[in-house]
């Protein structure tokens, strides 16, 4: 793996040379976050590249740090801030991604990217000045669809943040604020979206190609899918009955493990799985009902109707989902279908396996729409 820009900065500052430094620190923190490999060598005791930079568990672990140190300095950045005003994640930009060689689970190397992640928080234009004050002025759309309580806030202007009412959640409100800055003479000098659904972006098929699942949807999945262990083990088991295969035997049809996950020919698992594997393999499998949402959803989406509409994708196929009425009501709000005439009945009729309807089906697909709907 070629050495990152920021660490090989770290390396190069004078400071490093210091073992007491904060420089010293850092770059070593990272330096065995970024090489958790073992160094091999040949038959002539030179030095080897190894075949790949780090485990799936390490690369997970890496990005995980990595995260973590940008919150912790827009946690710093907040403590130093008094009035508790800004939002400083709002300044976090990418800073560098960096090509890594991964070992999945499964056995194979796959090239992802870490990505590091940096806080450039501008400098105020007149550092000695009053901050530029701030207004934060309430719009709702004027239709039909508009409810009460969110016409009675249209124009309502808001001095703090604290008093700004909730922004709606619930279908077919359209609210959202506006954040203005204003001179001297409270004439608005510039304005942007505070929060809301409108404007937010205008390509709106990006925000869902930017989403994953959460650790909330991938847990619904695994109460979904079942699993079947012997003490903290994923093992093998027969799909169609739920129960241990003998592993001595060669597998029958339908050879399960983990959470739903198929067993493909050339796979050995006949020594079973951990938990953090069996999540890995479950969030692998997914990702052709990841690929679905954000091929087909023109929409914003929320963190609970993303994971509602993969749990669906994942359980009906990606190409059904594709051509589904959901689909179509889910882009449109003006969409209408004789025969589902709404989303849930067009989301409900998806529960039925050979022409007959399933009661475990039917429970699954009212769980996922109640989560869209939350």
């Amino acid at each position: 793996m070629k050495t990152p820009n920021f660490l090989r900065k770290l390396i190069n500052n004078v400071e490093y040379a210091d073992k007491n430094s904060d420089t010293y620190v850092r770059a070593t923190k990272y330096i065995n976050l970024l090489y958790p490999g073992q160094v091999e060598f040949d038959e002539t005791g030179k030095m080897t590249e190894p075949p790949y930079d780090m485990t799936y568990e390490q690369f997970l672990d890496a990005q995980k740090q990595l995260d973590k140190d940008v919150e912790n300095a827009i946690q710093e950045a907040a403590e130093e801030e008094q009035e508790n005003s800004v939002d400083y994640s709002e300044f976090v930009e990418i800073e560098e991604k960096i090509d890594v060689r991964v070992l999945m689970p499964l056995g194979y190397i796959n090239n992802k990217q870490l990505i590091v992640y940096t806080l450039n928080i501008p400098e105020e234009p007149n550092p000695g000045n009053p901050k530029v004050k701030k207004i934060w002025v309430w719009h709702s759309d004027s239709d039909e669809l508009i409810c009460d309580d969110c016409a009675a806030h249209n124009g309502e202007i808001f001095e703090n943040t604290g008093d700004i009412p909730e922004v709606p959640v619930h279908p077919n409100c359209r609210c959202w604020v506006e954040e203005q800055e204003l001179d001297d003479n409270n004439k608005t000098v510039s304005s942007r979206v505070y929060k809301g659904y409108k404007k937010e972006n205008e390509n709106k098929t990006k925000e869902a190609s930017n989403m994953k699942i959460s650790d909330n949807g991938i847990n619904m999945l695994k109460r979904f899918e079942g699993s079947v262990k012997i003490g903290d083990r994923h093992v093998i088991y027969d799909d169609k009955t739920g129960r241990p295969v003998n592993t001595d035997k060669e597998l029958p049809t339908g050879a399960t493990i983990g959470y739903g996950h198929l067993i493909k020919s050339g796979e050995d698992f006949k020594h079973g799985i951990t938990e953090r594997q069996a999540t890995e393999i479950l969030r692998s499998d997914i990702s052709t009902a990841e690929h679905a949402i954000k091929d087909n959803i023109t929409v914003p989406l929320s963190q609970n109707q993303y994971d509602a509409l993969v749990s669906l994708a994942y359980n009906i196929g990606a190409k059904n989902f594709a051509n589904s009425t959901v689909v179509k009501y889910v882009n449109d709000s003006n969409y209408h279908n004789t025969k589902y005439p709404t989303l849930e009945s067009a989301w409900m009729a998806w529960n039925k396996s050979g022409g007959r309807e399933m009661a475990g089906l039917t429970n699954r697909r009212q769980q996922e729409f109640k989560l869209f709907n939350n």
